[in-house]
C-alpha cells in the first residue's frame, strides 16, 4: 500500500455543526479508566490515550487566523509513562507572526483510598521556551502517580494557513480513539494526503452551508467539511533500520494548492516543476551560485586542470575539493549558501561545497547537474508535486562516457561515486534547468560486504591461538574508516568487532586498501576445554551483537540502505595427538522471493584440520513489512549458528 494517499472531496448536506461534532466528546474521568491498570491491546504500553479530538478552521472575523481547538484524555500506567505528562506545544513564528495558544487547561485525576481526586494545574507552571523560529509552550501535569488520567485542552491560533493542520493519529503511545475535524471554506483547495499504513475507521466529507463571511464581500461562503476518526492505533515504535519514523507514522496532512478570491483572481501556491526550475535557476542563492563558474576558473592546481577530461580527472577534482574544503555540519539549500565565502575561510554548508564541485565541472567542460534530495532522517519527499521544504540536501550527478556518478565531497573518507549514508533515500530531483527536472533513483548498485578469514590453532590446553584478517568495503569500509578516525590504535577491537566472550586479542594492525579496509588481529581464545572433551566454537566473531528484530509486527519496511554481503572463512587445525568427534550440522535458508540466503558448511579436510564456512546475503537494500517475520527468524537463526556450533575434539586413545 502507498503510503500517500490523496484523499477526495465528497459533498453532500450536513446537518450537525462541526462545533457540536467537536463537543460530543467531553473530558468527563469515568470511575472505570482511573482503576484501569493495563491496556488490553498492549501489554507493554506505560501510557495511553483514552482519546483525543480536534477541529480546525478559519475564524469568520477579525484577522481570518487559523483556530484549532484540541482536547485529550491520557492515561498513565506505571512510573515508565510519566514522561507523557510532561506536554510541549511547538508555535511557528515568521514574517507573518506568531502562533499563539488559548484558553489552556490541564488537570490531573486519581484515586485516594478510594475516592477521585481533581489537581488542576496552576497557569503560573507554564511556561513558554522561545527559539529564533519557533516557540514552544511546556507544563507538566501535577500530582501525577501510576494510574492517574490527564485531561487538557486549548486553542491554538495561526496565522499560516498554507499547511493547515498537520492531524497526527499514531505517536509513541497507543490511542483508543483519535478524531480530527476540518471546516474549510469552498474557496480554498488542498491537498489533502494520508500518510501512514493504519486505516481509517471514519471518513465523512460533506458541505456546510454559509459557514464561511468575509468582512465586505456580501453572503457567505460554503465550507467543505472532513470528519476523520482512527480507533485502537498502536503505538508507533522505533527500531533499527529506519529512514525517518515520518514516512510512516500514520497522520493527515494538508498543502494549499490556490485561493480563489471573490473577485475571480486565483493564486496558486502549489506550483509544476516546470515552474520550480525556473524559480530555482533564478533564486539569489542556490540559481545565483550555480551560474558562479567564474570565481572557481583559477582554483585547480595546474596539474589537474591541464590533463584531459577522463574517469581520472575526475576523480582528482573531486579529491581536491574533498581534501580542501570542510563541511561545518549544516545542511542549508536555499540561503547562507556562498560559493566566495567557501574559498575564503575554506569552510561551508552541504550546498556551498557541492556548488563548488559542481562549478569547478562545469569550468573543465564536464557534463554534470545539480541534484535535490534529503537525507534519511529528513524523511522522503512527495513525488505527487513540489514541496521545495521537504528537500534538506544537495548532491551532483556526473556524467562520463555514458556512466553516471553521484558524487558528494562533504566528507574526507568517501570513495568517488560512494555518497554518504545519511543521502541513501530512495530518490532526489535531477536538477536541468535547460531540459526540465527529473527524478533519479538513489540507490548503490554494487554490494558492501564484510569478509572475515581466520587462521586458528587449537591447543591441548583447550585454547586456540591465531590470527584474524577482516575485509570492508563498500559502506562497511566507510562506517570503519570513520570510526578509526575518531578512536585510538587500543580501542580498535572493542569499537569495530563483535567479539564472542571468549576472544582476545592485542594487535590490530589497520591497512587502507583502494575502496577497502583491512584489519588484522592476533587471536587468543580462552579454553573451552571440559574434562577430556574440548568444544570448540569457530567463531570469534558475530556479524551482528543481537536480533536487531524484536517487535511483536512492524508496518514499516525494513531499510538497510545498501546490498549487503558478510562472508566468515575458517581455518581450524587440531593437534596430532587429537581427533574429531563431532561437527555442527550444515544449514541453508533462503529469505521468501529471493530475499537473502543464510549458508553455513563445515568440512573435514583430514585428521587434523576442518574449513568453516558461513555466508549472509542481502540482494536487496529495502524490504517491505511483509518480510518482517521471516527476518526475525533469519536473524536468529544466524545468531544461533554463530553462537552454538560446537565442534567437539578429544585426545585419542592411546593403543
Amino acid at each position: 500500500m502507498n503510503k500517500y494517499l490523496l484523499l477526495p472531496i465528497l459533498l453532500f448536506s450536513a446537518a450537525l455543526s462541526a462545533q457540536d461534532l467537536f463537543n460530543t466528546q467531553n473530558l468527563n474521568v469515568s470511575f472505570n479508566e482511573l482503576k484501569a491498570t493495563a491496556y488490553s491491546k498492549d501489554s507493554t504500553a506505560n501510557a495511553f490515550y483514552i482519546y483525543e479530538d480536534g477541529y480546525s478552521r478559519f475564524e469568520s472575523s477579525g484577522d481570518y487566523n487559523l483556530l484549532t481547538d484540541y482536547k485529550a484524555k491520557i492515561k498513565i500506567l506505571n512510573k515508565e509513562g510519566f514522561p507523557h505528562a510532561s506536554v510541549q506545544i511547538k508555535l511557528f513564528k515568521g514574517k507573518n507572526g506568531e502562533e499563539k495558544i488559548h484558553k489552556l487547561k490541564a488537570t490531573t485525576y486519581y484515586l485516594e483510598n478510594g475516592k477521585q481526586q481533581v489537581r488542576n494545574l496552576d497557569p503560573a507552571l507554564i511556561y513558554t521556551e522561545e527559539n529564533p523560529e519557533y516557540n514552544i509552550v511546556k507544563f507538566t501535569f501535577p500530582s501525577v502517580q501510576p494510574g492517574a488520567v490527564l485531561v487538557y485542552s486549548y486553542q491554538k491560533e495561526s496565522p499560516y494557513y498554507f499547511n493547515f493542520e498537520t492531524w497526527w493519529f499514531q505517536e509513541s503511545i497507543p490511542k483508543i480513539y483519535s478524531r480530527y475535524l476540518a471546516d474549510i471554506p469552498g474557496n480554498y483547495r488542498y491537498h489533502i494526503k494520508k500518510i501512514g499504513e493504519q486505516p481509517l475507521d471514519v471518513e465523512n466529507n460533506e458541505i456546510q452551508r454559509d459557514c464561511f463571511s468575509i468582512q465586505g464581500v456580501a453572503g457567505q461562503a460554503d465550507c467543505s467539511r472532513s470528519e476523520y476518526v482512527m480507533k485502537n492505533i498502536p503505538a508507533f515504535k522505533e527500531e533499527e533500520y529506519l529512514t525517518s519514523k515520518f514516512n510512516f507514522i500514520s497522520r493527515i496532512e494538508y498543502e494549499l494548492e490556490e485561493v480563489l478570491y471573490p473577485d475571480g483572481r486565483v493564486k496558486k501556491f502549489t506550483k509544476s516543476w516546470k515552474d520550480v526550475d525556473r524559480e530555482l535557476k533564478n533564486d539569489n542563492d542556490l540559481g545565483k551560485q550555480l551560474r558562479k563558474t567564474k570565481w572557481v576558473r583559477e582554483v585547480l592546481p595546474e596539474s589537474i586542470s591541464s590533463k584531459a577530461n577522463n574517469l581520472e580527472k575526475a576523480q582528482e577534482i573531486f579529491e581536491f575539493v574533498k581534501s580542501n574544503y570542510k563541511w561545518n555540519g549544516d545542511y542549508q539549500i536555499y540561503r547562507n549558501v556562498s560559493i566566495k565565502e567557501l574559498l575564503e575561510e575554506k569552510t561551508g554548508n552541504v550546498s556551498a561545497i557541492n556548488i563548488l564541485l559542481h562549478n569547478l565541472y562545469i569550468e573543465e567542460g564536464f557534463n554534470v547537474l545539480p541534484v535535490l534530495s534529503s537525507t534519511r532522517q529528513n524523511g522522503m519527499p512527495t513525488q505527487l508535486y513540489p514541496v521545495l521544504s521537504e528537500f534538506n540536501y544537495l548532491m551532483v550527478q556526473l556524467e562520463i562516457d555514458g556512466k553516471t556518478f553521484l558524487l558528494d565531497a562533504t566528507e574526507k573518507n568517501t570513495e568517488f561515486g560512494v555518497i554518504p549514508f545519511r543521502t541513501l533515500n530512495k530518490y532526489g530531483r535531477l536538477l536541468d534547468f535547460e531540459n526540465g527536472s527529473s527524478w533519479i533513483d538513489i540507490e548503490p548498485e554494487v554490494y558492501s560486504t564484510i569478509t572475515i578469514q581466520d587462521s586458528i590453532k587449537l591447543n591441548s590446553n583447550g585454547t586456540t591461538t591465531g590470527n584474524s584478517i577482516h575485509n570492508f568495503s563498500g559502506y562497511h569500509a566507510l562506517a570503519v574508516r570513520n570510526k578509526l578516525d575518531e578512536i585510538q590504535p587500543e580501542e580498535i577491537f572493542q569499537s569495530l568487532t563483535n567479539a564472542n566472550s571468549h576472544t582476545r586479542s592485542l594487535i590490530a594492525v589497520p591497512e587502507n586498501v583502494e575502496n577497502q579496509v583491512n584489519i588484522t588481529f592476533n587471536l587468543h581464545n580462552s579454553s573451552q576445554k571440559i574434562n577430556d572433551l574440548i568444544y570448540v566454537n569457530p567463531f570469534s566473531f558475530k556479524f551482528f551483537k543481537e536480533n536487531p528484530f524484536k517487535l511483536k509486527e512492524r508496518t514499516y519496511p525494513i531499510d538497510f540502505g545498501y546490498k549487503d554481503i558478510y562472508t566468515y572463512n575458517i581455518s581450524l587445525v587440531i593437534p596430532e595427538t587429537y581427533e574429531f568427534v563431532e561437527f555442527p550440522e550444515n544449514r541453508r535458508i533462503i529469505l521468501p522471493e529471493k530475499g537473502g540466503s543464510l549458508q553455513f558448511l563445515t568440512q573435514k579436510v583430514n585428521d587434523h584440520s576442518a574449513m568453516i564456512h558461513c555466508r549472509v546475503s542481502f540482494p536487496h537494500s529495502v524490504y517491505s513489512a511483509g518480510f518482517y517475520p521471516y527476518f526475525q527468524k533469519f536473524f536468529s537463526e544466524l545468531l544461533n549458528i554463530q553462537e552454538q556450533s560446537i565442534i567437539l575434539v578429544r585426545e585419542k586413545k592411546k593403543t
